[in-house]
């Protein structure tokens, strides 16, 4: 009988057996030929422990038509699919809602979504991750409640009382929630949470103002705030100053707010109202500019990491201003704005810019009939557009639409959209969307500035509240399912909220949020890791202390004065937070914490300006910012040059902030307002454009990764500005802006485009269960900050999953290794990360992906088993099992039958000889 081996654990035995053949030589030595029978290992199972998803193409017959009576301006797409919608309107599917809604899916009103809106125009939204919704704008209450145009709304739509502070004095046009709750502000404003900030600054989770993030901010209105993963901040907006330098109207601050002096100005000559960054650093700008970095850029440019001018971005630019970029995780470029042609073709206010900035091509539609403020890539490839639109792609759309991934209207989102333009669209990890503008009305149901779809496009009716006073720009969902929201009102949730404040998951107002005092406009939100949220702005006050322009609030919404730094000169429009904690900020500044930054620079994670990213900045502002996977920046706005060399409209910087020049420039013919980057590399853009790459692109486009136009991407056709897109998980694409049509079908501020390629994501754990892998390709939306967590339960709340820890890029996704996960019992892991979006990617939503799994206890069989004949005697060789089964191997036993046995010397050795063997047995 051959020998088994069995190791020493608990109840284990494998086996493995052979038979010593007959001599046939007349040697009779251990060189003899040996005539082996057969050798069996039993091996055991292994699990499947995950299997690559995949979402098919989607019809390009969408329905989404929420219908918003204003204009659209501001889009948050919830991980549960439903969308945010900001801005002017006070209709929103047919029902009353003051400036802030939030539809299902399919475009109908979210009548779980209430509250009493804002009194004024909702400019910014922002999604946390515990549902509740910052919103940023120009009113001065949300939900009923005085709220200085910041404020924050529970998930219901509600006012959340917990996030407090003073707001600010002046419209609050960017909200970026940064991973430690700490929400970035820019806007108009001069004083954030009662304390001098100029146009940026940050609140503390809470809404009290960050008074670690400092600076001097900037000297003009920021418009847009980009968090890189390193903590800087992406400033764009009208500003010539930031952080005490020049920066003209784009530059990044350190994480303290202090000007990032390693990010050159790009010196754009005209406003930057949108900043994209992209995954590989580089920043993607548009806005009001002919020039970037010296170099002519028509609206739209993309800066490397250091802020010079990526002249690897190149297109003809857009005819006139760019207000949105958004970049896909394919590395396409999605561009809203006034623009009527776009890389030289026809793109009415939307259309899609390959990553290196060349016209879309296979993205087309008839765009919008009037201007898109935001344009939002949605996971499943269709891209939210909303502005102040009544027709896209020939079809009726009040202020939102969403067009399909080739940019052909989305008409399965079907319902009634907003009264006014939508500015900011955000969607929930559950797949509603969050919207922000100044409408009153959203899916039919009253809504002010703020509310929520579901997946489909109808109102989310438990998305309550009251909404905001005033217009909402910016959104930004937190992981707990709030959304912090940044804007123009005073109120929010019906209680005092100043541009700032965040509301729970239901809408309701989040009074744990304090909800800073900020003078002016919040234009921006990024939340970090840690729950802290980036703001940038037109304020220079924020939590009462002097943020210029942008800053930092704890979780609570109080200050974080940790995050210091000169602030900005002028607007900040843009903040995108990169992976390390650096934040890319874009705007009108000339100067971002003391430091020359034309409309574009970089903050450390103290609010510091990052100086390894320079450049030469844009000539006009940078609306719109999106980080792409590799680190590159890309960059929307009103330049016609970034970097110094010419790129209209939008732009790729490469991680130092330099232009990168492999994205060549796509000539959007009108202003960038927002950016979504795919997974794929591939960028939607929205804005004022008509054409893109040279080819119509009405308001929206998509960008190979190149920044040629992406021609599978069809004109979507809006027939009014795109301020925001926001990707879903399926690749859909939801719009917002000022449109009422959209691919040729009535969508009013508000739709939803259909991609025909598929949105794939794989959550997997590694073989040996200690890593786990979350790839990603295609057309949703692309992310950074990826985290990973474990739960028990597959449903269970923010505060039943454990953090894993921060994942690394790897090629095609994102990765973390050295766990140590329970075996023999169900568990579930979670991959998250954070994608910007709305008018000037001033809004954040979070995307995840959930696996269960159960490792085995049992430990794997050895494997590679050899057995040397000799002259009765066998050496027999192994290798150790992969996984030990939760206990470490403590040896082995190797058997003859007939004969006798061996242990290994040491016992955790692999190799041993078994003697007393019988030659032919």
């Amino acid at each position: 009988m051959p020998p088994p081996i069995s190791q020493k654990k608990t109840n284990m035995t494998h086996s493995f057996y052979c038979a010593l053949a007959t001599r046939t030589d007349q040697e009779g030595d251990c060189s003899a030929r040996m005539r082996w029978a057969w050798i069996v290992a039993l091996l055991l199972a292994w699990c499947v422990l995950g299997a690559p998803g995949r979402a098919l193409a989607q019809n390009a017959n969408d329905e989404f038509n929420p219908g918003a009576n204003v204009d659209a301006r501001s889009f948050a797409v919830q991980p549960d699919g439903k969308v945010l919608v900001g801005g002017g309107f006070i209709t929103l599917g047919g029902q009353t809602r003051n400036r802030i809604g939030r539809l299902n899916a399919d475009g109908s009103l979210d009548t779980t979504f209430a509250g009493l809106g804002a009194n004024s125009t909702v400019l910014s939204l922002a999604v946390q991750s515990d549902g509740k919704v910052l919103v940023g704008g120009a009113f001065t209450t949300l939900d009923g409640q005085p709220c200085n145009f910041i404020g924050r709304l529970n998930a219901d739509g509600s006012l959340d009382s917990s996030f407090a502070g003073t707001g600010a004095n002046s419209g609050v046009r960017s909200l970026a929630v940064q991973p430690d709750g700490k929400v970035l502000v820019g806007g108009n404003f001069t004083t954030l949470g009662g304390q001098t900030r100029s146009y940026i600054g940050r609140l503390n989770a809470d809404g009290s103002l960050d008074t670690t993030f400092t600076g001097s901010g900037a000297d003009g209105l920021v418009y847009n705030l980009a968090l890189q993963p390193d903590g800087k901040v992406l400033v764009g907006g009208n500003f010539t100053t930031l952080g005490g330098q020049t920066r003209n109207r784009v530059g990044r601050l350190n994480a303290d707010g202090s000007l990032d002096t390693t990010f050159a100005d790009p010196g754009a000559n005209g406003l930057v109202y949108n900043l994209a960054l992209q995954p590989d650093g580089k920043v993607l700008l548009g806005g009001d500019f002919t020039t970037l970095g010296g170099q002519p850029r028509n609206r739209i440019g993309r800066l490397n990491a250091d802020g010079s001018i990526d002249t690897t971005f190149t297109n003809l630019g857009a005819s006139t201003t760019v207000l949105n970029l958004a970049v896909q995780p394919d590395g396409k470029v999605l561009v809203a704005g006034i623009f009527t042609t776009l890389d030289g073709q026809p793109r009415n206010r939307i259309g899609r810019l390959n990553a290196d900035g060349s016209l879309d091509t296979t993205f087309t539609g008839s765009g919008a009939d009037n201007w898109v403020f935001s344009v939002v890539p949605q996971p499943d490839g269709k891209v939210l557009a909303g502005g102040f639109f009544t027709t896209l792609d020939g079809q009726t759309r009040s202020r939102i639409g969403r067009l399909n991934a080739d940019g052909s209207l989305d008409a399965t989102f079907a319902a009634s959209g907003a009264d006014s333009v939508v500015y900011s669209l955000t969607v929930q990890p559950d797949g509603k969307v969050l919207a922000g503008g100044v409408f009153t009305t959203l899916g039919g149901q009253p809504r002010n500035y703020i509310g929520r779809f579901n997946a489909d496009g109808s109102l989310d009716t438990t998305f309550a509240g009251s909404g905001a006073n005033d217009g909402v720009t910016s959104l930004a969902v937190q992981p707990d399912g709030k959304v912090l929201v940044g804007g123009n009102f005073t109120t929010l949730g019906g209680q005092p909220r100043d541009r700032i404040g965040r509301l729970n998951a239901d809408g309701s107002l989040d009074t744990t949020f304090a909800g800073p005092s900020v003078i002016s406009n919040v234009r921006s939100l990024a939340v970090q890791p840690d729950g802290k949220v980036l703001a940038g702005g037109v304020f220079t006050t924020l939590g009462g202390q002097t943020r210029r322009r942008i800053g930092r609030l704890n979780a609570d919404g109080s200050l974080d004065t940790t995050f210091a730094g000169l602030g900005a000169n002028g607007p900040v429009f843009s903040l995108v937070l990169q992976p390390d904690g650096k934040v890319l900020v874009g705007g009108s500044f000339s100067t971002l914490d003391g430091q020359p930054r034309n409309r574009i620079g970089r903050l450390n994670a103290d609010g510091s300006l990052d100086t390894t990213f320079a450049g030469l900045g844009a000539d006009g502002l940078v609306n719109s910012l999106a980080v792409q996977s590799d680190g590159k920046v890309l960059v929307g706005g009103s330049f016609t040059t970034l970097g110094g060399q010419m790129r209209n409209y939008i732009g790729r910087l490469n991680a130092d902030g330099s232009l990168d020049t492999a994205f060549a420039d796509p000539g959007a013919s009108g202003t960038v307002y927002n950016l979504a980057v795919q997974p794929d590399g591939k960028v939607l853009a929205g804005g004022l454009f008509t054409t893109l790459g040279g080819q119509t692109r009405n308001r929206i486009g998509r960008l190979n990764a190149d920044g040629s136009l992406d021609t599978t991407f069809a004109d979507p056709g809006a027939n009014g500005t795109v301020y925001s897109l926001a990707l879903q998980p399926d690749g859909k694409v939801l719009v917002s802006g000022d449109f009422t049509t959209l691919g040729g079908q009535p969508r009013s501020y508000i739709g939803r485009l259909s991609l025909p390629q598929a949105a794939l994501q794989s959550l997997q754990a590694t073989a040996d269960g200690n890593g786990l892998r979350w790839m990603r390709s295609g057309t949703g939306p692309e992310v950074s900050g990826v985290r990973f967590a474990i739960s028990t339960v597959p449903d269970a709340p923010e505060s039943g999953w454990t953090d894993l820890g921060a994942a690394v890029r790897v090629a095609g996704g994102w990765a973390i290794d050295g766990l140590s996960l329970q075996r023999g019992v169900p568990l579930w892991v979670r991959a998250q990360g954070a994608a910007t979006g709305g008018i000037y990617n001033g809004s954040q939503a979070l995307v995840r992906s959930v696996l269960g799994l159960q490792l085995p206890s049992v430990a794997g069989a050895p494997t590679g088993v050899n057995a040397v004949p000799g002259n009765g005697q066998a050496t027999v060789s192994w290798t150790a099992p992969a996984f030990d089964g939760g206990s470490p191997v403590t040896g082995y036993t190797v058997t003859g039958h007939p004969g006798g046995s061996c242990t290994p010397a040491p016992a955790t050795a692999t190799t041993c000889t078994v003697t007393g063997l019988t030659n032919g047995t």
